[in-house]
């Protein structure tokens, strides 16, 4: 296997370590199986959709109103989620 280095949030690091651990797996393996995983459509909730919003407008510093953070976090979704085109 080849190393890849990234940089994570502190909290997304602890929610990965504690999950791993529930697993009875270390964080590399969890990560490994994370990203061999196809997104599912129904892996994404509306509270998952919700706290993104929040999350895309706290990052924005509150620049975009609750209806451009919707568009734009329903966009991308779509978009990893949707029906792929032709």
């Amino acid at each position: 296997m080849k190393e890849i280095k990234t940089f994570l949030p502190e909290e997304l690091i602890d929610e990965l370590s504690t999950q791993a651990k529930q697993k009875g797996i270390n964080r590399s393996q969890l990560i490994r199986e994370r990203l061999l995983q196809s997104p599912s459509r129904s892996s994404f909730t509306t509270d998952d959709f919700h706290n993104t919003v929040n999350k895309v407008r706290r990052r924005s510093s509150f620049g975009l109103d609750r209806r451009q953070a919707e568009s734009l976090v329903a966009t991308v979704v779509n978009e990893f989620f949707g029906p792929k085109h032709a």
